[in-house]
């Protein structure tokens, strides 16, 4: 592999917040060996602990780059193929935080603006849109960046997010992109953009054998 992704943020203020709002820390924990190559981009890996299962399948061509585990924590990168992982334009991010108390979605909606306002020249971005999938709380939110003071780069992200009866899953589609005028948007294409929400879609979570929430 040609080193660790890039990766946005997002991911990292999101997990490290959860954890830190729980009592305890990232600190200290080591991730494990990253995965790639065809065949590693689903989500195989990410069930552990419990009854509840996140269901996710990664488009074709796409890789997994990174994977992070630790005690309660599984969060996953992936790329296309076609990708360098240091200098990747497009990303899927798969986190699942298992705890018996998980957060409300606002929090995690909250936490993820103030992570783009903390990191961008203008951030813009769009309410929490709260409903619900296969029986569970499930929040969907936009956010933006004309230019991340870190990469130089403007960055977009959609979010997903459903609460269990035993964790947090969060699958996050983002695009990074050349810096933007906040007023006239990054220039995702509108497929690309109705492809993100066909590919958020499909995300649930459940658990076997259940009638409340049933896996598919």
């Amino acid at each position: 592999m040609a080193g660790r992704p890039a990766a946005s943020r997002l991911a990292a203020v999101l997990i490290a917040g959860l954890v830190a709002g729980l009592g305890g820390s990232l600190a200290g924990a080591r991730p494990a060996a990253a995965q790639e190559g065809p065949g590693q981009g689903g989500t195989a890996g990410l069930p552990f602990g419990g009854a509840e299962r996140l269901v996710f399948e990664a488009p074709a061509g796409w890789t997994a780059v990174q994977r992070d585990e630790r005690d309660a924590l599984r969060v996953l990168h992936l790329i296309p193929e076609d990708q360098d992982p240091a200098a990747w334009r497009d990303m899927i991010a798969v986190q699942v935080l298992k705890t018996p108390q998980p957060p409300p979605l606002g929090a995690l909606h909250d936490r993820a603006a103030a992570g783009y306002e903390a990191d961008c020249e203008r951030s813009l971005g769009g309410g929490l849109q709260s409903g619900e999938t296969n029986g569970y709380e499930t929040g969907f939110w936009t956010l933006g960046c004309s230019r991340n003071t870190r990469s130089g780069l403007g960055e977009t992200a959609f979010f997903k997010a459903m609460r269990g009866l035993e964790g947090i899953y969060i699958v996050q589609r983002a695009w990074r992109t050349e810096p933007f005028d906040p007023t006239a948007g990054p220039g995702i294409a509108p497929d690309q953009q109705r492809a993100a929400i066909a590919l958020l879609q499909q995300a649930t979570v459940c658990i076997p054998d259940s009638r409340a929430h049933p896996c598919p």
